[in-house]
């Protein structure tokens, strides 16, 4: 009569490829949540950055000047700064806008540029 079943060395073999499979399956999901993560701040930090250019626009003030301030948005803090660069011509700027978070100020997220011309007295 011969014994049906596995042996214990087929288990064990069998219990490390599923054991792999599982930990790659982890890292895996652990990876793309962090992307998500990621994005979703990249996303927030792009409506900081385009809000404050669009406050520029609506300037009259010229010339423009170097600021920084904290808003809020998505319930968390956010510390945009901006640079006024001077251009060739003394009627144009660049203007750069810096976000980060509040509490990690020195890590940029995202930045956004663009010129501005001097408004009409």
């Amino acid at each position: 009569m011969k014994n049906q079943g596995f042996t214990l060395l087929e288990l064990l073999v069998a219990i490390a490829i599923f054991a792999t499979a599982g930990v790659a399956a982890m890292k895996a999901t652990s990876e793309h949540v962090r992307a998500i993560s990621m994005l979703e701040e990249q996303t927030y930090a792009g409506y900081v950055a385009e809000n404050q250019l669009n406050a520029v626009f609506l300037e009259k003030s010229w010339p423009l000047k170097n600021q920084q301030k904290t808003v809020e948005l998505a319930n968390r803090s956010w510390l945009w700064r901006q640079e006024i660069r001077k251009t060739a011509d003394a009627n144009f700027s660049a203007v750069v806008v810096k976000v980060s978070l509040a509490d990690e100020p020195e890590r940029v997220i995202f930045q956004l540029q663009t010129y501005i011309g001097k408004p009409d007295a």
